[in-house]
């Protein structure tokens, strides 16, 4: 279940959602293709870090569903992703996270679901697949909140792959 914290981002969501549709989870998450600081250093040992959080970030070609995810946003802002009973979300949180703007969407049915990948780093890794059979690698600080978008949000979990 989203904890407290996770569920107060919700109201950032509400004006982008259609009429009757519902929030079922948010996340504070980083596209993994624009993580920077994974290397916990300067220099060379920090971008080492970063090209390997980074490897791996995009499966699938040109014009695929993760190919057309965001990537190029400021880590300063906060990044939101929000699945509803209808769509999933990538909002970037406005200052003093009063607001946020729709950067992307996809439908449900675009998702095929969520791989938790092994915690290598201080933050959680996780993979988004599409049925178009791309994927996008991504970050979030918890690991249960990868659990919490794969259940809550109704996505289901990759087939066996799955690391538990």
């Amino acid at each position: 279940m989203p904890d407290q914290r996770d569920h107060k981002l919700d109201r950032l969501a509400v004006p982008h959602l259609r009429p009757g549709e519902r929030s079922l989870a948010i996340a504070r998450v980083v596209p993994a293709r624009s993580a920077r600081g994974a290397g916990g250093g300067v220099g060379l040992a920090a971008g080492i870090g970063n090209k390997i959080s980074q490897a791996g970030a995009v499966a699938g070609g040109a014009g695929s569903m993760a190919d057309s995810f965001p990537h190029h946003l400021s880590q300063l802002a906060t990044q939101l992703l929000t699945v509803t009973d209808q769509r999933l979300l990538f909002l970037l949180g406005g200052r003093g996270r009063q607001d946020a703007e729709l950067v992307w969407s996809a439908p449900r049915s675009a998702i095929a679901g969520v791989e938790r990948r092994p915690r290598l780093q201080i933050m959680a890794r996780f993979r988004l697949h599409f049925t178009d059979g791309s994927s996008v690698a991504l970050l979030t600080t918890r690991r249960r909140t990868i659990g919490s978008l794969a259940d809550h949000g109704g996505l289901g979990r990759w087939p066996v792959q799955a690391i538990s």
